[in-house]
């Protein structure tokens, strides 16, 4: 059976069994509001001059949208991501792809890897923003460099445990190299890739407040560094807020994409 065929049916199955996936938005859901209920109880203990409820953050976030003064920064951060994110995705999975088949490459990229991906973005962020300036590309550059890693390496797992007797068998059929890295390698992988991107995705927006707090004009880092500064600990918290809400909502949006083009995985574990 082709590995397309699997991917049909288990996408009909998984429209058959919807239990565990909605006890699983529940629980999210439900932990997500006793998290924010955490939140307010803290506040009313807490002093108003260090720390903010949610109430407060979500009447300082209405205020900067009505004066016009949040939006600048959510379209510079966005960018910021956007372009580092799809960089990484861009090079992260084909050198990845590329690790898995050949050794050469594997020799080469790996010893670099290492070392990059176990360097911090904040030993980074001062000498990228010093050689870049505070313009868009050096925290385009600390997006992409946090988030090519998780990529790159979750690829080349992936790929690199890739059913070996799928692929003796493919080869005793007469499949070219071509139809066994479309049919057999990239659906096998794929679980790995998508993952790689969920944990990327955090690093990138890691990657955009590291650089916004060491120099930036706009963005929602340098929001949450003035108010900082200047004690408007609300609007601080705002800025922190936007940037855990991006956070939660990447790993739902990759989790449907994976339930979605890799619905065997999810089966198997439920």
């Amino acid at each position: 059976m082709k590995p397309s065929d699997e991917i049909l049916r288990g996408r009909e199955k998984e429209g058959t069994g919807g239990g565990p996936h909605r006890r699983y938005m529940f629980l999210s859901i439900l932990s997500v509001l006793l998290g924010v209920v955490a939140w307010q109880v803290t506040a009313r203990f807490a002093s108003k001059l260090f720390f903010a409820g949610p109430w407060e953050t979500g009447v300082a976030f209405v205020e900067l949208l009505r004066s016009g003064d949040l939006q600048p920064d959510l379209w510079v951060s966005g960018l910021e991501f956007s372009y580092g994110f799809g960089l990484s995705i861009l090079i992260g999975v084909p050198v990845g792809l590329a690790m898995a088949i050949s050794q050469r490459v594997e020799a080469v990229v790996d010893p670099w890897a290492s070392i990059l991906y176990s360097t911090p973005r904040l030993a980074l962020g001062p000498i990228v923003v010093l050689w870049l300036g505070i313009g868009i590309s050096s925290k385009v550059l600390l997006v992409f460099l946090g988030a090519l890693f998780p990529i790159l390496i979750s690829t080349y797992v992936g790929a690199k445990n890739v059913d070996a007797q799928m692929k003796l068998v493919a080869h005793a059929f007469g499949a070219t190299r071509g139809e066994q890295f479309r049919s057999i390698l990239i659906p096998g992988a794929l679980p790995h890739i998508i993952s790689g991107f969920r944990l990327g995705a955090i690093q990138g927006i890691l990657g955009v407040i590291v650089g916004e707090f060491f120099g930036s004009r706009r963005g929602v880092g340098n929001m949450i560094f003035a108010a900082a500064e200047t004690f408007d600990t609300a609007k601080m918290f705002v800025g922190i807020a936007i940037f855990a809400a991006a956070g939660l909502v990447a790993s739902f949006a990759l989790r449907a994409i994976e339930k979605w083009y890799a619905p065997w995985r999810q089966n198997a574990s439920e």
